[in-house]
């Protein structure tokens, strides 16, 4: 199997191994400590293992798989959530509607997908009521059981969208017969003047606390939000945090601009990011605290962990199972 991944994994023959399969879920997914949390505490010698695969190899890596019968299934992260669905036997019902999947279950020589991201925002949703304008940025893997929970969750509410590509948000609303209902912004600049928004919503990677290598160099998202057009930013040949700041000053300096003036027009705006790491992203941060209610994505990605864990080990101790990996942090 190494053969097919960046990281190189030390698996022990014959015996039953999880993966979470994404660009790089070696730097920082918290899966893999969460779900080995719970196989420890059953004594099992089943692990979870991050697999760092290249999209020219997921194929390969899939193929792989399934004919493994020590693979019994596993998670799936950024950024093939949606791209990995063509290489599965199967679709489950409720993620081939909410379009991607992050969960993959292993049955005889199938591998089956499922999405469980949906059910954790939900759980994080419906502690927020009464939402009547909402805006949401990002449209990836995660964004798409995101959108189908708001969508259900506030059916009388107004919705904005914002997506970097605006024929990627439109083709999935229009998927879900929203379009026509949905207010879809085309510029981060149009993003600043909206006004009386109640909840604001990121399902982007921006503001993640993770170093991100492209052509041989690096950038860190952490420093900025979705509020801001990042394409001039500048990277790094090492992962210095201090040096890349300082590069990239002007544009931390626009992008805190954004967020303080987004703000001033939605004083009573709630916010849900979706990043677990920071606790408290810039889009966090910079919001009113004393009078909003302000969520990250850490419960969410523990209930997705839990209801994974249990669709892909045929367990049924959700209670049980949600403590040991809670204690886990």
């Amino acid at each position: 199997m190494n053969q097919y991944l960046e990281n190189k994994l030390k698996i022990i023959q014959n015996i039953k191994y999880a993966l979470i399969i994404g660009a790089n879920p070696s730097h920082g997914a918290r899966s893999p400590k969460l779900w080995n949390k719970v196989y420890k505490s059953q004594g099992s010698k089943i692990r979870m293992y991050p697999a760092d695969v290249k999209k020219e190899k997921v194929k390969n890596l899939i193929q792989f798989l399934k004919k493994d019968p020590s693979f019994i299934g596993g998670s799936v992260t950024i950024p093939y959530k949606i791209s990995i669905m063509q290489y599965l036997d199967k679709i489950d019902n409720k993620a081939k509607k909410i379009g991607s999947i992050n969960t993959i279950k292993k049955i005889n020589e199938k591998l089956i997908g499922f999405n469980t991201d949906y059910d954790g925002s939900i759980t994080t949703l419906n502690k927020l009521r009464n939402k009547k304008k909402i805006l949401i940025l990002g449209c990836g893997g995660a964004a798409k059981a995101v959108i189908f929970s708001l969508l259900k969750k506030f059916k009388n509410a107004k919705f904005y969208f914002y997506n970097r590509s605006y024929s990627k948000i439109k083709k999935y609303l229009i998927s879900l017969n929203h379009f026509k209902r949905s207010n879809v912004i085309k510029s981060n600049i149009d993003l600043l003047e909206l006004n009386g928004i109640d909840l604001l919503v990121n399902t982007t990677s921006i503001g993640f606390d993770l170093w991100v290598q492209k052509n041989k160099e690096y950038y860190n998202l952490n420093c900025f939000t979705p509020l801001t057009n990042l394409h001039n930013i500048k990277k790094i040949s090492d992962k210095n945090l201090a040096k890349f700041i300082k590069l990239n000053k002007d544009i931390i300096n626009k992008d805190t601009k954004n967020v303080k003036k987004f703000y001033s027009h939605n004083l009573k705006c709630d916010v849900l990011d979706i990043i677990y790491k920071p606790k408290a992203t810039k889009l966090i941060k910079f919001a009113n605290s004393s009078s909003n209610n302000l969520h990250n994505g850490i419960e969410m990605n523990l209930i997705q962990a839990v209801k994974a864990f249990i669709i892909v080990n045929k367990s049924n101790k959700y209670n049980l199972i949600k403590k040991k990996m809670k204690s886990n942090g």
